[in-house]
């Protein structure tokens, strides 16, 4: 199914994502890692407005009971900052910030 998935901070922030119920919210992560180079570990998935911890990772989306087409939010967790200079959050990549 395709899914449109919002990020925030990046200036075309809807991403169309091709996923199915056998994929795991890591492999949705690694998806959003390849075509925009946010850090894994600093991504937060929610599911039709639930944010998903890190401990359903490993979980697949058919394990959610989720509709043909879910909204798909990705959320930064830079607590304290990232320190990736990555300028993310907006802060010319000195960050020190949380952006949940």
């Amino acid at each position: 199914m395709k899914v449109n998935c919002q990020l925030p901070n990046i200036e075309e922030n809807i991403l169309e994502l091709d996923i199915d119920n056998n994929n795991s919210i890591s492999d949705i992560k690694s998806k959003i890692y390849n075509l925009h180079g946010i850090p894994i570990e600093h991504q937060i998935i929610e599911i039709d407005s639930k944010k998903l911890p890190t401990r359903f990772d490993k979980k697949k989306l058919s394990n959610f009971k989720i509709t043909d087409s879910p909204n798909i939010r990705v959320l930064y967790d830079l607590n304290g900052g990232c320190g990736a200079g990555c300028d993310c959050c907006g802060l010319g990549g000195g960050c020190h910030c949380t952006i949940l």
